[in-house]
């Protein structure tokens, strides 16, 4: 008997049923927009980075505050682990590979490779609490909880563990770490011996680059860069991406077997879906996940009497502030 409370089961997904060259169509990768998208999302950090630095340099400390807290909310926004993870950016396999390294190195917390562990079983067990623990519902999310993250501009406590949690992760055995979760614990152990050893290299060399750029950083004279490159995850505006991220599945149907009813598609802006890798197409994702994200918009729009209308932030929220307050049994 397993140790886990997690178990393989059989989902029947219904899926809508769509003409096979029309979906052949949208699967086509294509190395032209997979490098516009990541080189564009790249240049997008580089230039808030650099104004930062700039204001930093001449000592436009009020612009400098503002610049910090629109950099860090940027950064904040970091699906393309879930969308490399997917290898389906790329026609070229060697592109996926080297941008899932670049971003990597960006955004040095996020680990492609034991995500791709947890990643796989959500998407083949979506909301089914018996076999998915990556995203687990009912779950309570509110406006109030995305207000107090507008207010935690700096987040000192998760710099601090995330620290420990590296350093720790280099020296210690991943299933002897206790502060590895229950389903961290389980994706591992049914992960082959190739992909253990991609987690455990993937996190070393993520770390000790920043902790060399660090110390060049300090040596050179330049130590403001470490808070430029290293350390916006840890500050700023993450509300905007939790305004728009936690909208994927919260308020919907746990057990269901129609991607239909257990994930939501939400409306964006263009600069919001760009950062955002178009994730914002959710229940098209998950339905066809062989569909590059930057073909999801035309896909839904191509097939759209297979669809709900995509509901806005603004109702997205109504109905999840409603489920939440079910849950709390408050009044909604």
């Amino acid at each position: 008997m397993s140790a886990y409370p997690y178990a393989p089961i059989r989902v029947a997904w219904k899926r809508p049923q769509i003409d096979r060259a029309l979906l052949a169509r949208f699967m086509r990768r294509s190395d032209l927009q997979g490098l516009w998208h990541s080189l564009g999302v790249l240049a997008v950090l580089a230039a808030s980075g650099a104004a930062c630095y700039w204001l930093y340099s001449t000592g436009q400390w009020v612009l400098l505050a503002l610049a910090l807290y629109v950099h860090g909310g940027l950064f904040a926004f970091n699906p393309q682990t879930h969308e490399l993870s997917h290898r389906t950016m790329f026609r070229t396999r060697w592109l996926n590979n080297l941008f899932g390294r670049v971003f990597g190195i960006v955004h040095w917390n996020s680990n492609l490779a034991t995500y791709r562990m947890s990643h796989k079983y959500h998407h083949r067990y979506t909301l089914h609490r018996r076999s998915e623990g990556e995203r687990v519902h009912p779950k309570i999310r509110t406006t109030e909880q995305v207000l107090q993250q507008a207010l935690q501009v700096v987040d000192i406590s998760a710099l601090v563990t995330t620290l420990y949690d590296q350093v720790s992760a280099i020296f210690r055995p991943y299933l002897s770490n206790p502060r590895r979760s229950v389903w961290q614990r389980y994706v591992y152990e049914q992960a082959t011996e190739r992909e253990r050893r991609e987690a455990y290299w993937r996190q070393v060399t993520q770390f000790l680059f920043h902790a060399a750029f660090a110390v060049l950083a300090i040596a050179i004279g330049h130590w403001f860069l470490i808070v430029v490159v290293s350390l916006p995850r840890f500050y700023g505006a993450r509300w905007y991406h939790t305004l728009v991220h936690d909208t994927m599945h919260v308020g919907r149907e746990p057990e269901a077997d129609d991607f239909r009813k257990s994930c939501r598609s939400v409306r964006v802006d263009p600069f919001t879906s760009f950062m955002y890798w178009h994730m914002e197409w959710h229940t098209e994702h998950h339905t066809f996940p062989a569909i590059p994200s930057y073909r999801l918009r035309k896909f839904h729009q191509t097939t759209s009497e297979h669809w709900e209308a995509p509901q806005s932030l603004y109702r997205a929220w109504q109905e999840m502030n409603a489920h939440s307050a079910g849950l709390l049994s408050l009044p909604a």
